[in-house]
């Protein structure tokens, strides 16, 4: 890596106001735009090297450009695979990083999966830790907002050969954001199609691999131009029931009031085990509310006079993010309402609460940052 001045005001084009503002201050002020989702970056990255069967130390870089062979495999072949969690500001001086141990297992589930390297024991949390210690000045604290890490392995071998890779590149960087969503909205409308799946029984539906979500862009971009936000995904052979959403689980809410319960699909290979799906379990349960896996039909979510009363997506870039619409390729849709529903609407407030240290957390799900 070679240092480039200021690299990360690469990324936007920005105002002659905000240039003058020094890097650290990343959370927009009253009247500027908002943060977005992975368009800033903090001031460093972590990296390491994998070559010869063995793994390099970490290394403390600033955030710059990445140097790459043409013919480095990932760019041919596709091995990549990568992570998202989050650290939130508690108070003043406290940064929390939230279920960092739990994404070191899938990641090194994922690399298994996809003929890579597991990291060394510890290297996964302590990079993500060493990172944020660096940049905790600059994890926003407005309403909403949190900063969003990304750990990335892929293949850097320079080859053609139809092969794994020998050589991996593994870095850690970070982006203050808020919303996930590009509309900014509380509440989301999904697009239910058949002409497309996102994972097969064998496939690689449940890891967090880069090419699950190269496969999905097309879908994405139709859902977008039919006016919604995300794309719902159906079962790979049926096309009747639900999976999840573009980059987020799936729950939906049957009856309500004190019989309410909670319903989301089971994980039979095709679903990624998502961190924010076993937390909003936990909180539900907590809540005294009861939850099952199970098969849920399209059709029951969509008739208006059945026992679904509301949906919901989850996932760490978004948060728990309540369903307005759902629209199909068939021209069918339902509207579920212009207000989060009064389950969404309690497991997001404990959501928030807990991530921001204000609800008690389960043993290791916490790394803080202190100073």
């Amino acid at each position: 890596m070679t240092p480039r001045p200021n690299p990360r005001r690469n990324v936007l084009k920005m105002s002659q106001t905000e240039e003058a503002r020094t890097p650290e201050t990343t959370e927009p002020e009253h009247g500027e735009r908002r943060l977005g989702f992975g368009a800033l970056f903090s001031r460093h990255v972590i990296s390491a090297r994998y070559a010869d069967g063995v793994w390099s130390g970490t290394e403390l870089l600033d955030f710059d450009d990445l140097r790459m062979s043409p013919a480095a495999m990932v760019m041919h072949y596709g091995q990549a695979i990568f992570e998202g969690l989050k650290a939130f500001r508690a108070d003043q001086r406290t940064v929390l990083i939230f279920r960092a141990a739990d994404c070191a297992t899938r990641f090194d589930r994922s690399a298994t999966r996809m003929g890579m390297p597991p990291l060394p024991p510890g290297l996964f949390v302590d990079a993500v830790t060493r990172l944020i210690s660096a940049d905790a000045a600059e994890v926003p604290s407005s309403p909403g907002s949190a900063i969003y890490i990304r750990p990335v392995m892929f293949a850097d071998e320079p080859s053609l050969a139809v092969r794994p890779s020998t050589e991996f590149r593994f870095l850690v960087l970070a982006s203050p954001v808020d919303s996930f969503f590009a509309s900014g909205r509380t509440m989301i409308d999904a697009y239910a199609q058949r002409s497309h799946i996102r994972a097969a029984l064998g496939g690689t539906g449940d890891v967090k691999c880069a090419g699950n979500y190269a496969g999905a862009m097309a879908a994405k971009t139709e859902a977008m131009s039919r006016g919604c936000d995300e794309v719902l995904w159906l079962d790979a052979v049926e096309h009747r029931f639900l999976e999840e959403f573009g980059a987020m689980n799936c729950f939906v809410v049957q009856g309500s009031g004190a019989s309410a319960e909670l319903i989301t699909p089971p994980l039979t290979g095709t679903i990624l085990p998502g961190h924010t799906r076993a937390t909003v379990i936990n909180l539900a349960q907590r809540r005294g509310i009861a939850v099952r896996e199970a098969p849920i039909a399209l059709d029951e979510v969509l008739d208006p006079d059945g026992m679904i009363s509301e949906v919901f997506a989850c996932g760490t870039a978004a948060g728990v993010a309540p369903v307005r619409t759902i629209v199909t390729d068939a021209g069918r849709t339902r509207t579920f309402g212009h207000r989060p529903g009064p389950i969404t609407a309690g497991l997001a407030a404990d959501y928030t609460a807990l991530v921001h240290g204000a609800l008690a957390a389960e043993p290791d799900w916490i790394i803080r940052i202190e100073g």
